[in-house]
């Protein structure tokens, strides 16, 4: 082998060699998961994502609204091959017989017109031998009436159909509704931790004051102690709080389908404010026509046309079949010889041992048992869209207390460092009068989640805001009118 060559053939192993690995990291970066840039921006290795991208990615990605998404198609698949019933069923077969029968074996020859004066024979009649015998055949089967089964199938897979449409609408309702619960929890852990960091540093700073006061003798050593121990308290308050930060980032990534390995905060600033107050009126009744609210009343619907379904097995049934054949003794896909029949055909259980009765009350039974659960659902709901305006009233209103008592707590705190400055006020004083001010503070941040929340909740319970409070009734509700 010419050295030049072999040289050439080594340098393009060599090079095979070296790029192998560079395109397989390649294809590993290709396939990393880079859709958490769509959450929101990176700053100091930690991923602020908003509220309006935690939403938008979940309903873009999250599977098991894919999978709902494939429900609806398998559901309006089912509704497409309910048209079987009225349409004709087309199909080409391909058999290969081989018999010594004696019956079988004449008629193959009579079917393939190969029968002969000779074939008479007695002799050859009982002992033929053995025959072969290929049929191509072409078959059209067409029904002409079956009892009202078939356009009652049809309704009911049609009426399926649409509920799985109703029910990926409310899938895509509760995967927004649990987006924006999962951000409000993020946004509430971090709020927790302010709160904490907040509590932690003023706690840090009663200590240093009660070892300055110890160390000058005015106070004694359990009031240091005292202060010590509140402070590691509040610092093991301040790992939960900061675990609860991570696991609510990871229950995130989960919603949204999103890999990634950074760490997950909120961004408050970037989303605006939430304009929808509680102040007009809403529209409870409106939760009645929620989607899975639709959904039970199609499957309702569904349900009362099986019972047609069942009542159809009953009645007479008609088909049409046209059928080509082709025959060959010899030859596979062979047509020595050609037939062709017509045929309609009539059929009529009269009696099935009960079955079909038993079929016709199960599925009246079951339509009545669809029906009340409607009715249930429909009053359950507005129940809900009731208790969810309750519910976010009532965070309205704790709002406000819980600023007034988050003031007089700060207040209250200024005057009792004060005072123990002083000498006026003992360490058990001020640290309950801190416990209290935390305590004020952590209720304000629970009710401002519980109002965000809330408000989602209303909106999750089908209840609609009427722009126009007039236009629903000339006279105002105290109950839904702020």
């Amino acid at each position: 082998m010419n050295r030049t060559v072999y040289i050439h053939r080594i340098l393009l192993v060599l090079t095979a060699l070296f790029l192998l690995p560079a395109t397989v990291l390649a294809q590993e970066a290709a396939s990393v998961d880079s859709s958490w840039v769509h959450l929101g921006e990176v700053s100091q290795d930690t991923l602020y994502v908003t509220r309006t991208n935690v939403v938008a990615l979940a309903l873009r990605q999250n599977e098991m609204l894919a999978a709902s998404g494939a429900m609806t198609e398998a559901a309006a698949a089912d509704a497409q091959g309910a048209w079987r019933a009225f349409l004709p069923q087309v199909s080409i077969n391909e058999f290969f017989l081989r018999s010594d029968d004696a019956l079988m074996s004449f008629g193959y020859k009579l079917q393939n017109r190969t029968a002969t004066q000779a074939d008479f024979n007695p002799v050859l009649l009982n002992n033929p031998g053995e025959t072969n015998n290929f049929i191509t055949r072409f078959q059209a089967l067409m029904p002409i009436f079956n009892g009202g089964s078939g356009i009652n199938g049809k309704k009911a897979a049609n009426a399926m159909g649409r509920a799985a449409e109703h029910q990926h609408v409310r899938a895509e309702e509760t995967v927004r509704y649990n987006a924006i619960q999962a951000f409000e929890g993020l946004a509430l852990a971090e709020a927790y931790e302010k709160v904490m960091e907040a509590a932690v540093k003023s706690a840090a700073g009663h200590v240093r004051q009660a070892q300055s006061m110890v160390n000058n003798e005015m106070a004694t050593e359990a009031d240091l102690l005292q202060a010590k121990v509140y402070l590691s308290g509040l610092q093991q308050q301040l790992i939960q709080v900061r675990n609860m930060m991570a696991i609510a980032g990871e229950n995130i990534k989960l919603l949204t389908a999103v890999d990634t390995h950074l760490p997950i905060a909120a961004n408050l600033q970037a989303d605006a404010a939430n304009e929808l107050l509680l102040h007009g009126r809403f529209d409870l009744a409106a939760a009645g026509n929620r989607s899975d609210i639709m959904a039970r009343r199609e499957q309702a619907n569904a349900a009362g046309n099986m019972v047609g379904v069942a009542t159809g097995s009953m009645l007479p049934h008609i088909n049409m079949s046209v059928q080509r054949d082709l025959y060959s003794m010899d030859n596979l896909f062979g047509s020595d010889a050609k037939s062709w029949s017509l045929g309609v055909y009539a059929t009529w259980d009269v009696f099935s041992g009960m079955q079909n009765i038993g079929a016709i009350k199960k599925a009246k039974a079951q339509k009545r048992a669809a029906e009340h659960m409607v009715d249930f659902e429909t009053r359950q709901a507005k129940v809900q869209a009731t208790e969810a305006l309750l519910t976010a009233k009532a965070a309205h209103e704790k709002v406000v207390v819980a600023q007034d008592a988050v003031d007089a707590a700060r207040e209250g705190l200024r005057i009792v460092t004060n005072q123990y400055r002083e000498g006026l006020a003992s360490m058990v004083n001020l640290l309950d009068t801190q416990a209290a001010a935390i305590m004020a503070e952590g209720n304000l941040v629970q009710a401002r989640h519980d109002y965000q929340v809330g408000l989602a909740s209303l909106e999750f319970a089908g209840a609609e805001r009427l722009e126009n409070a007039s236009a629903a009734s000339t006279t105002p509700n105290p109950d839904q009118d702020r």
